[in-house]
C-alpha cells in the first residue's frame, strides 16, 4: 500500500529523530568523557603540586585520563560515521558535506520523505503474468478433427479466468521500471542529436521526419549506399 505525502513525511521525521537520537547519545557520552578526563587530568596536576611522592598514584591517574580522551575522540568519529552510514544508505552522499546541522537534517527529511514514499508505491505495470502454468482453457479439450468448434462467449465463460492472473515479482517490476527510465534517456537522446544535426539545421527542420519533404534525399542521393550500410567489412577490406 502506498503511502500518502503526509504520512510519509511523517514516517521520515520519526527515523530522522532516531537518529538525531542516537547521534545525541555519542555526543553526550562525548562530552562526559572529556569533563572526566580533565577533571582527572586536574587532580594528577593538584596531586603533582603536592608533596607526595608516590609514583602509582600518579600513573594510576593518568592512565584513566588518557584513555578517556582517547575514547571520547572515537566516539565523536562515531558519531559522524553513524551519520555517514545513514545517508550512504539512502543515497544522500551530497548534502554530507553541508556545515549547517540544522539545514542538513531538513533536506535529510525532503529526501527521506520521497525515498519512503516511493518504497510504500506500488509499481505494477499493465502487463501481468499468469499464476498458473497450465494457462487458461483454450477450447481444445473438445476439439475434433473435421469439426468446426462451439464458439465460446467471453463474457460468459470470464470466470475461468479469475485469479489467473498474478502481480510481477520484485525483478520483473525493476525491469520494466529500467526498460521505461532507458527509454526517456534515449528518447532525450535522439532529439538532442537531431537538434545538431547538421543536415536539419541547413535545411530548417526539426525533425528527421521533416527531412522527407525536402530534396535532401534526390540531392544527395549515393550509388549502392544501402549495401555499403548493410556490409561495413566489405567496405573496410576494399
Amino acid at each position: 500500500m502506498s503511502l500518502s505525502i503526509e504520512e510519509s513525511e511523517i514516517a521520515a521525521e520519526e527515523t530522522l529523530q532516531n537518529l538525531s537520537s542516537q547521534m545525541f547519545k555519542l555526543r553526550l557520552y562525548s562530552v562526559l568523557l572529556i569533563l572526566f578526563g580533565c577533571l582527572i587530568s586536574g587532580l594528577n596536576v593538584y596531586l603533582f603540586v603536592l608533596p607526595i611522592d608516590n609514583e602509582i598514584i600518579n600513573i594510576g591517574l593518568i592512565l584513566p585520563a588518557v584513555f578517556s580522551l582517547l575514547f571520547a575522540f572515537f566516539i565523536v568519529s562515531r558519531r559522524r560515521k553513524t551519520e555517514r552510514d545513514f545517508i550512504n544508505q539512502f543515497d544522500m552522499t551530497e548534502l554530507f558535506d553541508v556545515s549547517d546541522e540544522q539545514k542538513r537534517f531538513e533536506e535529510y527529511q525532503k529526501i527521506l520523505a520521497v525515498r519512503i514514499r516511493e518504497s510504500s508505491m506500488n509499481v505494477s505495470p499493465l502487463m501481468n503474468r499468469g499464476g498458473d502454468e497450465k494457462g487458461p482453457d483454450w477450447g481444445k479439450t473438445d476439439f475434433k478433427m473435421g469439426v468446426e468448434p462451439v464458439r465460446r462467449d467471453a463474457l460468459i465463460e470470464s470466470d475461468k479466468y479469475d485469479g489467473l492472473e498474478d502481480e510481477l515479482t520484485v525483478g520483473e517490476q525493476l525491469r520494466a521500471v529500467a526498460d521505461q527510465n532507458y527509454a526517456e534517456m534515449a528518447q532525450k537522446r535522439w532529439a538532442e542529436a537531431e537538434s545538431k544535426d547538421v543536415d536539419l539545421i541547413e535545411y530548417g527542420v526539426e525533425k528527421l521526419g521533416d527531412l522527407v519533404r525536402t530534396d535532401y534525399f534526390e540531392t544527395n542521393v549515393e550509388e549502392g549506399i544501402f549495401s555499403k550500410t548493410a556490409n561495413p567489412e566489405d567496405k573496410d577490406s576494399k
